[in-house]
């Protein structure tokens, strides 16, 4: 007879949830390798705590019924449990995330600061805010546990693959409208979000899809665009900019018979690479230099948005150019700058640098929240901080329309 497959020991089983956890807790933050690396493995632990918790507790769930336990059982169950502590900790992170956010929005200081350090105050004007000051609310348990993917509601309207300039590759966008809204001028304002991916990879569609579903249902027009590409990030500059200047030329221009009205709010959003390229655009409004072609274009927008943004140079030649701060913030609109305390793809000291340059100078909102254990890529999913996030950013948003 054959024999029976070999039962795989239990510390193999927990092996993948018990470091994802560890590595949530802990990141590795140098070599760089080392910490992109251990950032993707703490991906499942770090965004989806309740559901790795699950299965850990699947195939735990067997051991325990057994009346007899090896050794390596008793091994894997010890493993089980410190893995479903450190889980807890990761949930309880998650809901801290709207205590935060809501300290940012109602007060717009450096309070949200995770180590107390100071980043100035709201702005040069003052503490003038133009979000609403009552609590977000609670997280919608249900949704995080049996939705976590973000899918486009019945409600809201999709039209992919739209062009905005010469490169149909390059220069293409979602539209998401909701889907009564057919009239010109119906969207309550335009909200634009630029994807990351070192300026080297990525495409629309494929983050912070819970907040561009969002907008599009409270009425917003919700673009998520791509633009060219480069092998390195400055190699691509000044185009990659300029290609978000030119969508905001085709929103002026074209809008109007997709439903966006000519004097329809507009607010440029980003994550990671593509939250650099929003603060560019916000601190360049109208410069000649970055819009060739469409120079007496307006290219000016009423707020901007970073999620766990890159905001240095993109290469030595390009210093003075790419590196916002080496623009003037007198002329910069609201801006809403949300990152995670343990990201170690793009650490958060370039965050506090930003704010810093923007509250010196500017005269508008600053609003800015860090998020304690937050992680790089933290809008994939429907987590609890992820929706107390989009949340945030609709009161945000909701302020400038």
């Amino acid at each position: 007879m054959p024999r029976p497959p070999a039962r795989v020991p239990l510390p193999v089983l927990v092996a993948p949830a018990a470091a994802s956890t560890a590595l949530a807790l802990w990141p590795i933050r140098r070599p760089f390798v080392a910490a992109t690396a251990g950032w993707v493995t703490s991906l499942a632990a770090q965004e989806l705590p309740l559901h790795v918790g699950a299965l850990v507790g699947a195939v735990a769930a067997p051991v325990l019924a057994r009346r007899a336990a090896s050794a390596s059982d008793r091994l894997g169950v010890g493993m089980a449990a410190l893995t479903w502590a450190g889980l807890g900790v990761v949930v309880a992170r998650h809901v801290a995330a709207r205590d935060a956010l809501d300290g940012a929005l109602r007060e717009c200081p450096g309070a949200a600061r995770a180590d107390g350090a100071d980043v100035g105050g709201c702005g040069a004007g003052g503490s003038t805010t133009t979000t609403s000051s009552a609590p977000l609310p609670r997280t919608p348990w249900p949704t995080v546990l049996t939705r976590p993917v973000p899918l486009r509601p019945r409600g809201v309207r999709a039209r992919r693959g739209m062009v905005y300039g010469p490169d149909a590759v390059a220069n293409r966008f979602d539209l998401y409208t909701r889907a009564d809204d057919l009239g010109e001028g119906a969207a309550r304002g335009v909200l634009i979000h630029i994807h990351g991916g070192h300026f080297r990879a990525g495409g629309p569609s494929r983050e912070s899809r819970a907040m561009l579903f969002d907008h599009a249902a409270r009425g917003w027009a919700a673009i998520s665009t791509t633009y060219h590409l480069s092998p390195t990030p400055e190699s691509g500059f000044p185009q990659h900019l300029v290609d978000i200047k030119r969508l905001l030329h085709w929103v002026r221009t074209e809008g109007p018979s997709h439903g966006i009205g000519p004097d329809a709010p507009i607010v440029v959003a980003g994550s990671s690479a593509g939250a650099h390229l929003a603060m560019m655009t916000a601190l360049t409004a109208n410069d000649p230099r970055f819009q060739p072609g469409f120079e007496a274009g307006d290219t000016a927008v009423d707020g901007a948005i970073g999620l766990y943004g890159y905001y240095g140079r993109l290469g030595a030649e390009t210093r003075d150019v790419s590196d916002p701060v080496r623009h003037p913030a007198t002329g910069a609109p609201p801006v809403a700058i949300i990152h995670g305390t343990h990201d170690t793809y793009t650490p958060v000291k370039g965050s506090r640098r930003l704010v810093r340059h923007l509250r010196a100078g500017s005269t508008n909102p600053v609003i800015y929240a860090e998020l304690h254990g937050a992680q790089h890529g933290f809008d994939a999913v429907r987590s609890p901080r992820y929706l107390a996030v989009v949340e945030a950013v609709a009161r945000f948003t909701d302020g400038l329309a």
